[in-house]
């Protein structure tokens, strides 16, 4: 070794100082550490170097320095570092085998107290820790405790850290260990007791394992399945009547007309006055182009007769689609995106209008991200714009062009993954928060749930953003436990229960495991991080290809459940979960609404027939259809509400884009105790859906005109009592 062949190799290397000792030594380096200072005198290096004997390479314990830095930097023995904002240093602790907080992130140049601390703050923990250097984990005080950690001398944590020289990173099995002690907890959870906590109870057994659920305007529940899951003469259709409760024989109707398999569609309620329904794409072959009508028809306690219509030969898509999201324009047309062609086929990455308008829009986000962005979620924005987000990835586009006007940030996943994922197949769910009147906040879009990459399991966490404020930015925020494939059910008090799925794996067959039998109930009307709390438990595992829809009663029917895993069972059984407002011992108030069919900013009058008190609030629920996590349609508005008495006053919302048209169902709150709901229509049918698609297989159509009073009665809304049926 010469002093050329050192300086060379270390700058070929990137360093920045070369240090020579025991005249055959060589070391490189950007600092130089542990406080290293000046020997006393130059004789001190006194070793010739091994290939030339000319020259010095340091001498025992003594290295000759060489550095093109001016001035040399020079790093102190490492420390612990006691406070980073409000995180305080606890102290060394054992962790054999990684064991104590389960969420590690590798950083192998850049990690220190700084950059570890502020990533588990990001996501919501804690307590954390830094180890070898180079690792940072986060989790909660129950893991020192599961984990049986100790504390170990201050000595044994003696590593520097890669990204701040002068501070301990931990050692080998050793954690420099830190707690959240700021002014603010970083999430707290709420835990409710008796009927606080809401409330499963089974409803009935079911003849068909729904894949699709979806409130219709006659009060009653669609509820579809796959080809292949039921009976074999099954029709896969049915109508559920809430209002005979736990009679199987007689709260089913079956609806025939289906022709082509719906196994993953898309489903939308149409603005025309007799609310029918749309199903859109499915599994394979004409399935994949299927569009599929239902016109509700009948009254709670009465069978309708209406069928399902479809015809693949004269109404279909333009191209064929397997897990395609739908979204009501505002306009009144329909815009249906992405997909892939066929079960597990090649992405079908553009959209398309629905009545056909032009060809197939390309979208080559949708081909990169593909296949973890199928049922994307979609919004009209107030500012006009459409909000999808797909992946890990969001925008804003254009409603004329379908352009990207917005790309914005990524969509946090993991706290040690950022490749996680929202959509399908890492599932989450997706709600817009309420929008009150006179509308100037800025629209909330809330994810809850999805999936990592590696290790695959489900994400402990909600995002939520206002997509079209200056700079938009995710917030964070901590569930109390890990879910994927989970649904979120809007509430007419402005809560939002989450629910279903599992803490382990993806959506798919067989690909997920510990089922997630717990509810949390979110309330957007709390501070951020304090919005959550552990409600009831099931008994009963809801996982692939389950749902959750409000009904008109306040009720939540949960449906649903075809895991295919050898483990838990494919689930004909429906419950309900019944939130705390129901369990509160207050009747219900009821309500006369002499007009259903609503313009943009109108005065409606409306009654209120019996109230136990508290203010009186109106809710505006946009109509759903739910499935896999999605819940397409689901909007919810406070409208401004005026009283004199008993008889009152509501106010429109603005259109088209802060409430698209469409129907909804109107609650009546005093205090936070909802009606029964009523459906009203809002802004029409000005797309003249009514009319379309004008073929002997959809006829007789509804017309465009108003409302008719068959499909939305406008008598009095009565309350039924909440029944509990077992067995």
């Amino acid at each position: 070794m010469t002093v050329a062949s050192c300086t060379r190799k270390c700058a070929q290397a990137g360093f920045e100082i070369a240090a020579m000792e025991y005249s055959y030594q060589c070391f490189c380096d950007n600092f130089v550490r542990m406080g290293g200072a000046l020997a006393q005198s130059e004789s001190e290096c006194n070793t010739k170097c091994a290939g030339n004997q000319a020259e010095t390479c340091g001498g025992p314990n003594r290295m000759s320095i060489y550095s093109s830095q001016d001035p040399l930097k020079i790093y102190q023995q490492p420390k612990p570092i006691q406070t980073v904002g409000g995180w305080k240093y606890q102290g060394c602790i054992t962790d054999i085998g990684g064991q104590v907080f389960p969420w590690k992130s590798v950083n192998e140049t850049g990690n220190s107290p700084e950059w570890c601390l502020n990533k588990c703050q990001e996501f919501g923990f804690m307590y954390a820790g830094l180890e070898y250097g180079q690792e940072c984990f986060c989790g909660d005080l129950d893991g020192i405790e599961k984990a049986g950690s100790k504390p170990a001398p201050e000595s044994e944590c003696n590593m520097s850290c890669p990204g701040a020289p002068e501070a301990i990173c931990g050692q080998g099995n050793r954690l420099s260990y830190y707690k959240w002690e700021g002014a603010d907890p970083l999430y707290v959870w709420n835990y409710p007791k008796g009927n606080a906590a809401g409330r499963y109870e089974f409803l009935v057994g079911g003849p068909i394992i729904p894949l699709i659920s979806q409130p219709a305007v006659n009060g009653k529940i669609s509820l579809l399945e796959k080809y292949g899951t039921g009976e074999p003469n099954s029709t896969g259709a049915y109508e559920l009547d809430p209002s005979i409760g736990g009679d199987i024989f007689h709260a089913f109707r079956e609806l025939t007309g289906i022709k082509t398999d719906i196994f993953c569609a898309a489903g939308l309620t149409l603005p025309d006055r007799a609310g029918r329904q749309i199903n859109i794409g499915g599994w394979s072959t004409d399935s994949l182009f299927g569009v599929r009508m239902y016109t509700p028809d009948g009254t709670l306690g009465v069978n309708g007769t209406n069928n399902w219509q479809e015809d693949v030969n004269t109404v279909k898509l333009q191209q064929g689609r397997w897990y395609p999201t739908g979204l009501l324009m505002a306009n009144g047309s329909m815009l249906i995106v992405g997909g892939q062609d066929g079960s597990n086929g090649p992405p079908v990455p553009n959209m398309e209008i629905l009545p056909k308008a032009g060809a197939v829009k390309h979208a080559q986000y949708l081909q990169d991200t593909d296949p973890y962005n199928l049922y994307p979620f979609l919004v009209v924005l107030p500012s006009g714009g459409i909000f999808i987000q797909y992946y890990n990835e969001a925008r804003i586009l254009d409603e004329v062009t379908l352009d990207t006007k917005t790309i914005l940030p990524k969509v946090p996943a993991a706290v040690t993954d950022p490749t996680g994922g929202r959509t399908y197949p890492y599932e989450g769910t997706q709600v817009l928060l309420p929008q009150h009147y006179p509308y100037t906040d800025p629209l909330e879009v809330l994810i809850c749930g999805g999936a990592a990459k590696n290790p695959r399991y489900g994400l402990d966490n909600c995002v939520s953003m206002a997509p079209d404020v200056a700079q938009p930015k995710w917030t964070i925020e901590r569930m109390p436990s890990r879910r994927v494939m989970s649904c979120m059910a809007s509430l007419p008090d402005g809560t939002f229960l989450i629910l279903n799925g599992a803490e382990i794996g993806e959506a798919g067959f067989g690909l997920a495991e510990s089922p997630n039998l717990n509810a949390v109930l979110y309330d957007s009307r709390k501070p951020k991080h304090q919005r959550m709390s552990v409600m009831a438990n099931t008994t009963i595992a809801r996982m692939y290809h389950s749902e959750a829809v409000v009904m008109d009663d306040g009720r939540v029917l949960v449906s649903g459940s075809d895991p295919q895993d050898n483990v838990n069972p494919q689930e004909h059984r429906l419950e309900v979960f019944l939130p705390p407002y129901l369990l509160s011992g207050i009747p219900q108030p009821t309500f006369d609404l002499p007009q259903n069919d609503w313009n943009w900013e109108a005065d409606y009058s409306f009654t209120v027939t019996s109230s136990a008190g508290g203010p009186i609030k109106v809710s505006l629920m946009g109509a759903e259809s739910s499935t896999h996590g999605s819940s397409m349609g689901a909007r919810i508005l406070f409208p401004q509400v005026t009283c004199s008495g008993n008889a009152c006053s509501v106010k429109a919302p603005k259109g088209p884009y802060i409430a698209p048209l469409g129907w909804y169902r109107m609650f009546v709150l005093a205090g936070d105790i909802p009606s029964h709901a009523k459906w009203i229509r809002l802004g029409g049918d000005p797309a003249g859906l009514g009319n379309w698609p004008d073929v002997p297989a959809f006829r007789p159509l509804p017309g465009v005109g108003p409302v008719r009073a068959a499909n939305a009665p406008t008598t009095r809304s009565e309350p039924v009592v909440a029944r509990s049926f077992r067995g």
